[in-house]
């Protein structure tokens, strides 16, 4: 018996959350063939098969495994290779979409199960009489940045610059590969019909100037870095706070991050109630919000230590500013107050900042 994995979707375009999501179901199905099912219709979205793949060869998705079909939720083109009456055939899609249709359980017309049933792990049927729907939890892929419909409607009004490092956010691949981000700049650049920057200008079109960022502002980089985040953090104490902790930890290999993010993991055992805020501000950091646009900016390791620790050093009172009630004013006071880059702002010593944590 085989089992049979599918990711459905659009991917207009294909994308790291789409990537983390594929890898999330081979970890999550050891053994099973993993496919990634798209069709060629652009009827209502812009990319065309060709252009997926190659975007999801960029993200890491394996040879062969992402197919064209006919219809995503049938994938006929990937199941005819395999035994309908012996397989099992599993669709999987993020949590956030478990809402959308086709959605699995009930009964049909006759009061027998529908085809589309729930999956539990436990006596499964070949895909002759059911196909199985899981859902994985949605990860995260930048700040600002949580579907594809939103890459499409920033990406024409971005200039040349801003594109490649959508990219290299996007697609961790091309960071050491110049050549290769480039070339993804085009891929989207044609998936989404948008000339480059670079091509308006030799037709003659007025372009704004591209400014060079020859200095780091901390303060504007710790108010643009967590702007997009802060209304949602949670108030919530997480039951598996240390498993996701320990989750974000391995996504850097740098000990002098690691050290940092310890420390405020830490803090968050003491204060459960702030650890939704820690797991939600340290996720963001780690997709690219902050690392990725030190390297786009062509910051040196000293620069970039600035920027690390402003951003890692205001997680704490922000967190708490923010959960306890306090004006968007008052939190970005704390966050500059605590980092130390405020100006003409009294500076907060360490342990004064321990025991506001205390009193609340």
């Amino acid at each position: 018996m085989s089992t049979i994995v599918v990711m459905p979707g659009g991917f207009h375009p294909f994308h790291a959350g789409h990537a983390s999501l594929y890898q999330s179901a081979v970890k999550a199905f050891p053994g099973a063939d993993v496919y990634v099912a798209a069709t060629n219709s652009q009827e209502e979205r812009p990319f065309p098969f060709k252009i997926k793949e190659k975007l999801a060869k960029v993200a890491g998705v394996a040879p062969g495994h992402f197919v064209q079909v006919t219809s995503p939720f049938k994938a006929e083109e990937i199941t005819r290779q395999y035994d309908p009456n012996s397989d099992v055939l599993i669709f999987v899609r993020s949590e956030k979409d478990r809402n959308e249709s086709p959605k699995p359980g009930g009964t049909k017309k006759d009061g027998s199960p529908s085809y589309f049933q729930p999956y539990t792990g436990k006596d499964l049927q070949p895909f002759s009489k059911h196909a199985y729907m899981a859902y994985l939890p949605t990860v995260e892929f930048g700040p600002g940045i949580t579907s594809a419909s939103e890459i499409r409607s920033m990406w024409p009004k971005l200039n040349d610059k801003r594109k490649t490092a959508m990219v290299l956010s996007l697609y961790p691949a091309t960071q050491k590969n110049p050549k290769l981000a480039a070339n993804v700049v085009k891929l989207l650049d044609a998936g989404m019909g948008v000339e480059s920057v670079n091509e308006k200008m030799k037709m003659g079109a007025t372009i704004e100037p591209i400014e060079e960022e020859k200095e780091i502002d901390p303060v504007k980089t710790v108010i643009q870095f967590y702007e997009p985040i802060v209304h949602d953090i949670h108030k919530e104490k997480i039951d598996d706070y240390v498993d996701k902790a320990r989750t974000l930890l391995h996504k850097t290999d740098d000990p002098e991050v690691r050290s940092k993010l310890i420390d405020i993991f830490k803090t968050g055992k003491e204060n459960p109630y702030i650890q939704g805020g820690i797991i939600t501000t340290v996720g963001a950091l780690l997709a690219g919000g902050l690392l990725s646009s030190a390297s786009k900016m062509g910051l040196s390791p000293s620069q970039t230590n600035i920027l690390l620790q402003s951003v890692l050093n205001t997680v704490i009172p922000t967190l708490v500013s923010r959960i306890n009630g306090k004006s968007w004013t008052d939190t970005i006071k704390y966050t500059l107050a605590s980092a130390g880059i405020g100006t003409s702002i009294a500076a907060l010593t360490e342990s004064e900042n321990q025991d506001y944590l205390d009193e609340k």
